[in-house]
């Protein structure tokens, strides 16, 4: 046991003796040597790697920076569409305030041809556009938004007959409804959420309206067939109106 055990400690010192043919060749390094060197040149290995992978994390993080960057300075919206969307807010703002003095006018007219249900109900109407206008309002001083308000054209005060009068309501709540549509889709041309949410009820409202003039029209025009249809017509309006 103990002369294994010095044969065993004398190799990893030794000389490595091999015979060929009356040939020598040794190798005199002692193992601890190898272990060292290949351990140093592990080291080397990981260290290439580790920097390596520094690099390019590193790349890749400018790459971040640099992506990120550029995002930032180029805006997604040219502040020109941010303008035309101010202007057409703001021209809203008026076409509300338009309609309510429209239906205004339109009652008076109505009262003075003795129809005073339709005269309530475009009381009524005049009152809701004008509502209408300062929902607006409140609205762009919530998100603090330049407010121009714009001179109000002054409405007929004359019609020729019941249906000329409706006819003219009506075509105001078309325009209205274009009108509220371009401004919805210049929101969304600047990615403005709140604008878009904010129309969404105004567009549902426009399309009842314009149903609902479009069937009093109707009848009006029915009057020339059926006598007396125009008063009946009244009396169901006004019951709206005082509903």
């Amino acid at each position: 046991m103990m002369l294994w055990s010095a044969l065993v400690l004398f190799s990893a010192t030794a000389s490595l003796i091999l015979l060929d043919g009356g040939t020598t060749a040794a190798f005199s390094t002692p193992i601890s040597n190898h272990v060292h060197a290949l351990s140093h040149q592990n080291g080397d290995v990981s260290s290439r790697a580790f920097t390596k992978s520094t690099t390019s994390s590193s790349s890749s993080s400018s790459s971040l920076e640099v992506s990120a960057h550029e995002t930032a300075s180029s805006p997604l919206v040219s502040e020109g569409k941010f303008e035309h969307l101010e202007e057409l807010y703001n021209d809203q703002i008026t076409r509300e305030f338009e309609a309510s003095q429209l239906y205004l006018s339109a009652s008076i007219w109505c009262d003075q041809q003795e129809l005073v249900g339709m005269g309530a109900y475009m009381r009524a109407e005049a009152d809701e556009e004008r509502s209408h206008g300062l929902s607006f309002i409140d609205f762009a001083m919530k998100r603090s938004l330049p407010l121009r308000l714009g001179p109000v054209s002054a409405p007929p005060f004359r019609w020729e007959s019941p249906e000329e009068l409706w006819s003219d309501v009506l075509n105001c709540e078309k325009r209205n409804s274009l009108s509220i549509s371009n401004l919805a889709d210049a929101a969304h041309s600047c990615h403005d959420h709140a604008t878009a949410a904010f129309l969404q009820p105004f567009h549902l409202e426009q399309v009842d309206s314009m149903d609902k003039l479009s069937t009093i029209l109707a009848k009006v025009k029915d009057e020339n067939q059926t006598p007396g249809l125009l008063r009946q017509l009244d009396s169901e309006l006004g019951g709206e109106a005082n509903f």
